[in-house]
């Protein structure tokens, strides 16, 4: 779904800021008012598509909007949930204030149900734990916000005032960075990533805003991607890229533990069915998220070394004739029972097993060599975590090769 942030007035240009290129567009925000220059994005082959696209649209755009709600029509009626009543609106008059045009990207649960269309699967159920939430969560960076030389219009207090928000009450009212309904029962969050110690609350120029500092944010909402919420006609909105998502899921999971079970279990849970999601087809986009997100210091490494942990239980081990593994039980992702497993190919290659009586040649060798087998499965499972995991020959190798360069 393409459609456009607003309707624009003129031919949209290229401007080039801090030595890269940026699309906007003239708009006027009412009739007789002056013409604005309004951000529409970085320069890009998908940007200048859509540019195309909204060019040739033209004056049709209540055709495009009667042809848009057909389709969220045929995606509701094929079981994609859309925003509930309360939260349908308030998407739409952020998406009208320029929020997500402008560097603002919706984070959190709300982010998470766009992903069964990004992904095209069923994360959850609707109705599902997972899935419940009543605050929205909207992240920027405070640097591009000032950066891009442009403000939401409307102005967004206002327009969130029009829905019933007011600032929520707060230690420091001067820099309000949550905005809540008078039972304060629904809250609207501003966050931004923070790069000092006490994670102080900081303006959002293009939003005329204060978002709440907090670390571990800027891995999430880097390279966000565009998603369609299903609401009316369909609102494009920006959501981080699920793998971060995931990523960042499992490494919040771990600061929140004291703090809040109920919420890390969530976050764990959330992160869980996003990288079974996406094994197999997109795991080489998982790797290079965990491999960046441990480049980014001990604390994150420490982080995804309990979130990615996995706890053997103390079980037989059984042996699967039909594709010839050794089968051992454990539990990962804040204690799902799971099957890990380990290949003949692996016993014979790396471990001593033989052909002569070959089940009980591989049972035994893999007794013998429990301890190594079950801390090689951990490091594939932590480095490319999958609902499958097996240790094979080219695993064992790969970690051999790994040590012998330390």
């Amino acid at each position: 779904m393409n459609r456009p942030s607003f309707e624009f007035e003129g031919a949209p240009f290229l401007r080039a800021l801090n030595k890269k290129k940026y699309w906007y567009a003239n708009h006027r925000s009412a009739p007789g008012s002056p013409l604005k220059q309004r951000y529409l994005g970085p320069d890009s082959d998908e940007m200048r598509t859509r540019v195309a696209e909204m060019q040739a649209r033209g004056q049709n755009q209540a055709d495009f909007r009667d042809h848009a709600s057909g389709l969220i029509a045929q995606l509701r009626a094929g079981g994609i949930a859309g925003p509930d009543r309360k939260t349908g609106p308030v998407l739409r008059v952020l998406t009208n204030s320029g929020v997500f045009r402008l560097g603002g990207i919706l984070v959190g649960t709300h982010a998470f149900r766009h992903y069964d269309l990004v992904l095209g699967v069923h994360l959850s159920d609707s109705t599902s734990w997972v899935t419940q939430t009543d605050d929205i969560d909207i992240a920027s960076f405070e640097n591009f916000s000032m950066a891009i030389e442009d403000t939401a219009d409307p102005d967004l207090a206002n327009a969130l005032m029009k829905l019933g928000f007011n600032p929520a009450p707060s230690l420091t009212p001067k820099t309000p960075t949550s905005w809540t309904l008078p039972d304060a029962s629904y809250a609207i969050d501003f966050l931004t990533p923070s790069f000092r110690d006490d994670e102080k609350p900081a303006k959002l120029a293009a939003l005329n805003m204060w978002a709440q500092g907090l670390h571990y944010l800027e891995f999430l909402i880097a390279d966000p991607i565009d998603a369609v919420s299903p609401y009316m006609e369909g609102l494009l909105v920006r959501v981080p890229r699920p793998e971060r998502y995931a990523i960042h899921k499992l490494i919040i999971s771990q600061r929140r533990r004291k703090a809040s079970n109920a919420k890390a279990r969530k976050d764990i849970e959330q992160a869980r069915s996003i990288i079974w999601a996406m094994s197999g087809h997109l795991n080489h986009e998982l790797k290079v998220a965990i491999a960046e997100a441990d480049a980014m210091g001990p604390k994150w490494r420490e982080a995804l070394d309990k979130a990615l942990n996995i706890e053997f239980k103390a079980s037989s081990l059984s042996y699967n004739f039909l594709r010839d593994v050794i089968h051992l039980e454990g539990e990962a992702f804040g204690g799902r029972s799971m099957l890990f497993a380990v290949s003949g190919e692996a016993l014979e290659d790396h471990f001593g097993a033989t052909t002569t009586d070959e089940v009980a040649s591989k049972q035994g060798a893999a007794r013998k060599n429990r301890s190594k087998i079950e801390a090689l499965i951990k490091r594939k499972f932590r480095s490319e975590p999958s609902p499958e995991t097996v240790l094979t020959t080219d695993d064992v190798e790969r970690f051999l090769k790994a040590d012998t360069k330390r």
